[in-house]
């Protein structure tokens, strides 16, 4: 499915609208470049891991040719001598560990980015569904407007209405376009930024297609523990692993400069064609330079990172509580917006409407009835699409926790 809407992304024409749903919008997160970049670190770590030798050190070779001048002693020499160092203080196994290390944290920002990428696309796509209805609502509530004006001015020219109240429904008028106008804006501001997140060009012209998603969250008893969990969030995880990559590449610097051994072999040939031949042993003890300078830096950045990780489980653990939070707060308004304002401004607004028909209601209560009505419908979208991204945000981190493993 996301493929196919990535196809139609790409071959939209400039001002052609096309409809995303949630779903196909969040599936493209993996596409943008920030996550696709991410990923692929990764991949490019693992392969280029995959490749390395044995061997830390590159062999040596070396070729000495002279020549003889003497009068008894006339003719050309030749040395050949071919050497190989060898590491005794586990360099070896001390790199590959630090590049899985290395390989860990790279998966974990892989899964931080693509974890951001998608809030961030579930709350642009939601913003603009809101924005959306927002506008409709508001070419709505141009279209009645114009229908009451074109009633009062009927009134009016039966003497029923007074210029006040003709100016009144005139005033009217004029607010609901300019609030459609405003609705237009919106919706085009949130559009661009739909387009942005998912890596598009702004020119298209996205629309949020079909219903809110339906979230299902674990029962509220379980919430505590999951904000306790949360420190292991992709985020936190890579500054975790972070640390450990630090500390890994200190051993393997540690390693490197420790015990050496050179194993070489020598040929000689001389001039009068007499040949031989060396086996040369060169030890390297570490006395004096362990790296102790570079793994200075490397442990304190270590140290940091640890510190920056446990700052970053405390932001997280947070972040979900207020998630969770938001998700209470975001469904009670909607369920006052749903159960009382909305019914309450609807049957006002019927109620005045009938009554300025029958001649016992004026025009500014009529517009101030309509205007309520049409600011509680407005808010009802933008009630609707910030509970559901409460929900959406909530389930996301859960999912996240759920893939993460343990640093």
């Amino acid at each position: 499915m996301f493929v196919s809407l990535a196809v139609l992304l790409l071959a939209a024409a400039p001002g052609e609208v096309t409809p995303v749903t949630f779903a196909q919008a969040v599936s493209l997160a993996g596409r943008a470049p920030g996550p696709q970049s991410a990923a692929r670190a990764a991949d490019v770590q693992r392969a280029e891991q995959a490749r390395l030798s044995a061997f830390v050190l590159n062999p040596q070779v070396v070729v000495e040719p002279g020549y003889r001048q003497r009068q008894e002693e006339r003719g050309a020499d030749l040395r050949l001598g071919l050497s190989q160092g060898f590491n005794l203080s586990g360099q070896v196994s001390a790199r590959d560990q630090a590049l899985r290390a290395e390989q860990s944290v790279l998966q974990a920002e892989a899964r931080a980015v693509l974890l951001e990428r998608q809030l961030a696309i579930a709350e642009a796509w939601l913003l603009l569904w809101a924005a959306e209805r927002a506008q409709t609502q508001s070419e709505l509530e141009v279209t009645l407007a114009g229908s009451f004006q074109k009633a009062v001015e009927g009134a009016s020219a039966l003497g029923a209405a007074t210029k006040l109240e003709l100016a009144e429904a005139s005033a009217y008028l004029a607010e609901a376009r300019l609030t459609a106008l405003d609705a237009e804006g919106l919706a085009a501001e949130r559009r661009v930024a739909l387009t942005r997140v998912l890596g598009h060009s702004p020119a298209s012209r996205l629309q949020a297609e079909g219903p809110l998603p339906e979230v299902t969250l674990p029962p509220d008893s379980t919430w505590e523990s999951l904000v306790v969990e949360a420190s292991r969030l992709p985020e936190v995880a890579a500054r975790t692993f972070g640390a450990e990559a630090e500390r890994a590449r200190a051993a393997e610097l540690h390693a490197s400069r420790g015990n050496w051994l050179q194993v070489g072999l020598a040929g000689q040939r001389e001039y009068d064609g007499a040949s031989g031949g060396a086996l040369t042993l060169t030890w390297t003890p570490p006395l004096f330079d362990r790296g102790g300078r570079e793994r200075a830096a490397l442990l304190a950045s270590a140290e940091r990172q640890e510190g920056e990780a446990r700052e970053a489980g405390q932001a997280s653990s947070a972040a979900l509580a207020l998630a969770f939070h938001e998700v209470v707060h975001a469904h009670e308004v909607l369920d006052a917006l749903q159960g009382q304002l909305l019914p309450a401004t609807e049957e006002a607004a019927r109620l005045r409407e009938f009554l300025f028909q029958s001649g016992e209601s004026t025009v500014p209560e009529v517009v101030l009835a309509r205007r309520a009505l049409a600011s509680a419908r407005i808010r009802l979208g933008h009630a609707r699409a910030r509970e559901s991204l409460a929900r959406v945000r909530a389930r996301f981190f859960i999912d996240a926790l759920s893939g993460v493993s343990a640093p």
